[in-house]
């Protein structure tokens, strides 16, 4: 049995390097999932990226035509025309195109979807404790006495001077 890897005593032993990595340089199963704790379940990780292909897949079809693409469009090979519909695919009219986008501007526009974006931020936020706000408003308030002594000090001294020149 080895000592690298306890209870898997069928497995054949790796000589490890200075890093605790195997000569060829990969790492044991168990040193991955202590330096990468994660997903636990293979299927689980699978279905989600599976499920996140899906909706870029959809997110594709939503793209609409800038001119700039239409403009493209135009300058490729006549062997294959852009505005012939894929198989089984209908082209959408330019009004539901643009009905579509304009709904989509509402949306991103809406006020209450902008509020639930800025709580959803505030939650990620690291709220100080009480220790170091106490600390952090008295380090503001210190670096602002200190630089209204600065000003201050400057002033008078600018006064004195211009009053020695100009008399």
């Amino acid at each position: 049995m080895s000592e690298d890897k306890p209870g898997h005593g069928d497995e054949p032993t790796r000589p490890s390097g200075p890093d605790g990595a195997g000569a060829d340089g990969e790492l044991s199963d168990e040193q991955i999932d202590r330096e990468a704790p994660g997903v636990e379940d293979v299927e689980e990780l699978e279905a989600a990226e599976a499920e996140v292909a899906e909706e870029a897949e959809v997110d594709e079809d939503k793209v609409v035509a800038t001119p700039t693409r239409r403009r493209r469009a135009g300058s490729r090979p006549a062997g294959r025309p852009d505005d012939s519909p894929r198989s089984g695919e209908s082209t959408r009219s330019r009004a539901d195109a643009e009905r579509a986008r304009a709904a989509e501007l509402r949306d991103k526009r809406s006020l209450g979807r902008f509020l639930r974006e800025v709580v959803a931020e505030l939650r990620k936020v690291i709220w100080p404790g009480r220790k170091e706000l106490i600390t952090y408003t008295t380090v503001v308030i210190v670096f602002v006495a200190v630089m209204v002594a600065l000003v201050a000090g400057l002033d008078i001294a600018f006064a004195k001077g211009v009053v020695a020149v100009f008399g």
